[in-house]
């Protein structure tokens, strides 16, 4: 039987999802491509197995367990998680949340409160940014990494930057979540074997995302290489920790309940 597997489609996620389709590949796996906020619902209604998905659904749905040891992450600016603003953050009223996102959904909230004393009201909208910004005065847009060319005094907030000024903490954006009877040891080896294959691929996808997305290549090898972090170490729990716990804090999640592990990961996170 085949494992049920979801990604989100942005060039992050690539080093931990291609070796599925390379010829070294020797899981029986089928792979869905959605945004997170639809994976989370597949989740949610058994039609995936696993998902690389927003870390947000594992503070919502604490049947679904976090694989260890690999996560999508990021120390500092991620560039591609970013608030498009035409007034200064502090006076900003009305933002548009990108529709596809959870995680970075939550996170805006989060860092307009705490670094900006700003309460505005939010408004889910599809990521196209002219459209957001003709309604609202910022627009969340999350796995882009082509609006750089921006009209003059629109002012470009980095949520990884904002987190990391915040807090002096890495920030997970998603990981491995699978459904309890998933959560094994042979599907924790998988998706590590899959990780081991993309970061020693890292240059050659870095180059062949380039190309399929029609990004500049130095721009994707400086996001593979030097931005994303595929990790999950102890510091990178205790970024994603905190994050749950601003989220109670701010009303986002009802209660924090405790993230599963595996037994392994027991151990090795305390």
């Amino acid at each position: 039987m085949k494992l049920r597997i979801g990604s989100v489609p942005y060039l992050n996620a690539k080093p931990l999802v291609d070796w599925f389709h390379s010829s070294e590949c020797i899981a029986q796996a089928e792979i869905t491509y959605a945004v997170p906020s639809q994976l989370a619902q597949m989740l949610r209604d058994n039609e995936l197995d696993v998902a690389n998905v927003s870390i947000f659904e594992a503070f919502q749905n604490p049947d679904l367990a976090l694989i260890p040891g690999i996560s999508i992450s990021a120390y500092g600016a991620v560039k591609s998680v970013r608030l498009f603003s035409q007034v200064p953050l502090a006076e900003v009223r009305t933002v548009a949340l990108d529709t596809s996102s959870l995680t970075s959904v939550a996170l805006t909230r989060v860092l307009l409160a705490e670094q900006f004393g700003a309460m505005p009201r939010y408004i889910s909208q599809p990521p196209h940014l002219e459209t957001m910004l003709s309604t609202c005065d910022a627009g969340l847009i999350i796995g882009d990494l082509k609006l750089f060319s921006l009209h003059s005094g629109t002012t470009v907030y980095d949520l990884g930057q904002g987190w990391f000024d915040l807090t002096g903490l890495p920030f997970v954006y998603a990981g491995w979540l699978a459904r309890a009877e998933h959560a094994t040891p042979e599907v924790t080896a998988l998706l590590t074997q899959a990780k081991s294959w993309g970061l020693e691929h890292l240059d050659e996808l870095a180059d062949t995302w380039a190309a399929r997305m029609s990004l500049p290549i130095d721009r994707s090898r400086d996001y593979l290489l030097n931005v994303m972090n595929y990790e999950l170490t102890p510091e990178q729990m205790h970024g994603l920790h905190t994050f749950q716990r601003k989220c109670r804090e701010h009303d986002l999640i009802y209660a924090n309940h405790p993230i599963q592990l595996s037994n392994s990961a027991l151990a090795r996170y305390g």
